[in-house]
């Protein structure tokens, strides 16, 4: 039973992991501020850095919640206010929202299912920081194995994967903008996603590469103090 609730844990720390690294870059301004500098998006929408800025802004507060909708978020764009996102973008980013809001739900279940299994293998008297340290280090390389074998195959051909991931995650075409017409789409090119793309990825192998070191050099020390005992 340990061994049950060993890897448990070590899967509810992965699930908070991937999630947390999907949703950290997501959020984070100045990789957007870095990105529409390198992408020149600012000139590309015909519109002031400051301006492209704080709608990005107001689109971040809808995705956390914070505003209700994105029919009231208005910019200066070529000179003239308007409605910056179109019934079709708007309709978009009410699928990307709840994608999001499964993300958020997953890591937080995660979570405290984590922290009641810690706790409860303490109760019993199990070894926790052993088992839990053994099962991570398992999981997460195995993880990383199969994340490199996808990584590989994403890098191949970015844009038919990127649009694989469309087909899977929505069931409608809305994700399907014209950069002609549609801000939403210059905002956020395909070279934008390939970079946040790279971000999530260096984030995953950091946060794992550090949790299996870090078991990996407690499992060798308390190996070596049992050894020293003997």
């Amino acid at each position: 039973m340990r061994w049950v609730m060993g890897y448990g844990i070590a899967v509810c720390l992965l699930l908070i992991i991937v999630s947390q690294s999907i949703i950290f870059p997501t959020f984070f301004m100045p990789f957007f501020s870095w990105q529409y500098e390198r992408l020149d998006v600012a000139t590309t929408v015909q519109m002031e850095e400051e301006e492209l800025m704080r709608v990005t802004r107001d689109l971040l507060d809808y995705m956390r919640g914070r505003r209700e909708s994105l029919v009231d978020v208005y910019g200066v764009v070529a000179g003239y206010e308007r409605r910056f996102f179109s019934d079709i973008e708007i309709r978009h980013m009410i699928d990307v929202l709840l994608l999001y809001n499964v993300a958020f739900m997953i890591r937080n279940i995660a979570f405290f299912v984590m922290v009641g299994l810690l706790l409860t293998m303490a109760l019993v008297k199990y070894p926790v920081a052993a088992v839990a340290a053994r099962c991570m280090r398992e999981v997460l390389i195995g993880f990383l194995s199969l994340t490199a074998i996808l990584t590989v195959v994403i890098a191949i051909n970015f844009e038919r994967a990127f649009d694989t991931f469309h087909h899977i995650f929505f069931n409608n075409d809305y994700w399907i903008l014209d950069p002609r017409v549609d801000l939403l789409i210059n905002m956020v090119p395909l070279g934008f996603f390939i970079h946040i793309s790279i971000f999530i990825a260096l984030l995953l192998l950091a946060k794992c590469a550090v949790v299996i070191i870090a078991a990996s050099l407690y499992l060798r020390r308390k190996r070596l103090s049992t050894l020293g005992e003997l």
